[in-house]
């Protein structure tokens, strides 16, 4: 099994406080370092990168997180017009890494500023904070949001402007659960997928070129 990067950082820092809390050999401070060794176990689950595969047809676009679809639907960007929008909720259970749709040059990164409301909900998508990666690819623009939560606080992206990415490459991860969004031209490409269905990052196919 792989790790996200984050990992190390995390359960350091839990194996750490562990030990502080058992030094003073109390009860209480035992029982709080069994909680922080929990979580530093949890870490372990939390920050898993497994292996993925995307299907062989190179038509579709595969789902840039695991999780659940939130919605799905038309979208007036102002990058490129009518597009198709679908949006992923993450809960904490999820494998957060994330992973390009597509093969594509990154040809914009953006961060936008913004709350931390729970990022299931349909106001995530218009006021959370995020971060937006635009690809140039043959078939016609894509962008993939990365969405803060609100427990998560934390988009990290792991690719550079100019960058080429193949279908299923990572591209980042969103800490403790959270939303990612992808948005294609609505004349272009058409969904298959529906609104409460499971998707896998990386192999589950949302949608299709046309």
């Amino acid at each position: 099994m792989k790790f996200d990067p984050e990992l190390k950082r995390f359960v350091g820092m839990f194996l750490v406080l562990a030990l502080f809390a058992a030094l003073p050999g109390m009860i209480a401070g035992y029982f709080l370092s069994g909680v922080f060794v929990i979580m530093a176990a949890f870490s372990l689950y939390f920050f898993r990168d497994p292996d993925r595969f995307p299907p062989e047809d190179s038509d579709v676009l595969v789902s840039p997180a695991d999780g659940e679809i939130v919605f799905v639907g038309e979208f007036d960007d102002p990058a490129f017009g009518e597009c198709l929008r679908i949006g992923i909720f993450m809960n904490i259970f999820d494998v957060h890494v994330n992973r390009a749709p597509c093969d594509g040059v990154v040809e914009l990164i953006e961060h936008v500023d913004g709350g931390y409301k729970h990022a299931g909900t349909k106001e995530a998508f218009a006021q959370n904070e995020r971060q937006k990666i635009f690809f140039d690819t043959p078939k016609g623009p894509v962008q993939v949001h990365q969405i803060a939560g609100m427990v998560a606080r934390r988009v990290i992206c792991r690719v550079q402007e100019k960058q080429k990415l193949t279908r299923g490459e990572r591209i980042g991860i969103i800490r403790f659960g959270s939303r990612v969004e992808l948005l294609t031209p609505r004349n272009k490409t058409e969904s298959l997928v529906a609104i409460g269905d499971k998707v896998k990052c990386g192999e589950s196919a949302i949608a299709r070129w046309t």
